[in-house]
């Protein structure tokens, strides 16, 4: 007999977890399980890579203005689902961290609970432990039977506020499409490099979390030292016009942008080194997207799982202060990873522990 797996995301569009969430559809064996995913919107460019086997559903909850409106039509959905879906599946996961509406689906879908954890929101908080339990009571984080965490450090600071889920939580990182990484970064773009070396940063332009005024500060010192770097930009977010207006002020000529890319991978083949200047994360998918495509990290953040750790091995980790002396040396060599990682037999491994997770009572 085949169990009933429930996932519960917000979308598909452009972004890690939703990357992520791709690649842990498509290793997971149907022959075991028969999974349904549930999106508050059933949206995005990665919609069509949703193995066949899948059944999608959406959960798509009112936002009206009219609060008596909203909370009725709410409220009666929650109802319905309540009717209809009440413990009816083997296991249910919550991948959206931040979604009340995935938690509710998750918490009341089957007795064996799982939430994933997809940044570290200890320091995403600022470590103001006051708001950090009003988001995580918010999604009642207490009712699960296991968390799953994409980095140790993730795991281990918010382990120290709520000590009790300890022993229900695990760190597993994300689940890599490294064939599809190697056969997209083949795609040919229309691109010339102007400068010694190419820094790449792809993520969302946010600056709360990415910092990429940082990123822009290292471009405007490289101007000024006459250091032979450019900076490329993939992505898009609420921040883009205030960091397109710094570049045009500043008149970075070493700064371009490209919007976001469902396949940014030829731009990290063509580029020397990715670099992030975060002021947290879980654990960025691009880690391990720069790690199969042979690309050195610079970056602000050190976070590992049990298989992945950057410092002296894929990159490196420096603070705010030090990262310009850094991206400035590098700016002269040509760097190659000292290490390689079987993707393939990682993904085992951890989609392995995700199963085992699946099958708990």
């Amino acid at each position: 007999m085949k169990k009933n797996i429930l996932i519960a995301a917000y979308n598909l569009n452009y972004g890690g977890i939703e990357t992520s969430l791709i690649n842990l559809l498509k290793n997971i064996n149907i022959d075991k399980y028969n999974v349904t995913l549930v999106l508050e919107k059933k949206e995005g460019v990665f919609l069509n890579e949703v193995p066949k086997e899948i059944k999608i559903k959406e959960y798509k909850v009112n936002t009206s203005s009219n609060i008596f409106l909203r909370k009725v039509f709410n409220l009666t959905k929650r109802i319905k689902w309540l009717l209809l879906n009440y413990k009816r599946y083997d296991a249910s996961i919550s991948y959206a961290t931040y979604s009340k509406p995935c938690s509710f689906l998750a918490r009341t879908s089957s007795k064996n609970k799982i939430l994933f954890v997809h940044s570290n929101y200890v320091n995403a908080y600022r470590k103001d432990i006051s708001k950090i339990k009003e988001f995580f009571n918010g999604i009642r984080i207490n009712e699960y039977n296991h968390i799953v965490f994409v980095s140790n450090e993730a795991k281990k600071d918010l382990c120290k506020i709520y000590k009790d889920i300890e022993s229900r939580s695990v760190t597993i990182n994300n689940l890599v499409d490294y064939n599809k990484i190697i056969k997209l970064s083949k795609e040919k773009i229309n691109i010339d490099k102007n400068y010694n070396k190419v820094f790449l940063f792809v993520g969302r332009l946010d600056e709360t979390s990415k910092r990429l005024t940082l990123l822009l500060d290292i471009a405007k010192k490289c101007k000024k030292d006459k250091v032979s770097a450019e900076f490329w930009i993939v992505g898009d977010g609420k921040d883009e016009i205030m960091y397109k207006e710094i570049v045009r002020k500043e008149k970075l000529n070493n700064v371009t942008f490209f919007g976001a890319k469902k396949n940014p991978y030829p731009y990290m083949k063509a580029c020397d080194y990715l670099i992030l200047t975060s002021r947290y994360e879980g654990f960025p998918v691009v880690y391990n997207e720069a790690i199969i495509l042979d690309k050195p990290i610079i970056t602000t953040i050190d976070v590992s799982d049990d298989y992945v750790s950057i410092p002296n091995r894929f990159g490196y980790v420096v603070d705010e202060n030090n990262i310009y002396e850094k991206v400035k040396s590098l700016s002269e060599k040509k760097e190659k990873l000292k290490e390689k990682i079987d993707y393939d037999v990682l993904n085992k491994k951890r989609m392995k522990l995700i199963e085992d997770l699946m099958e708990m009572k």
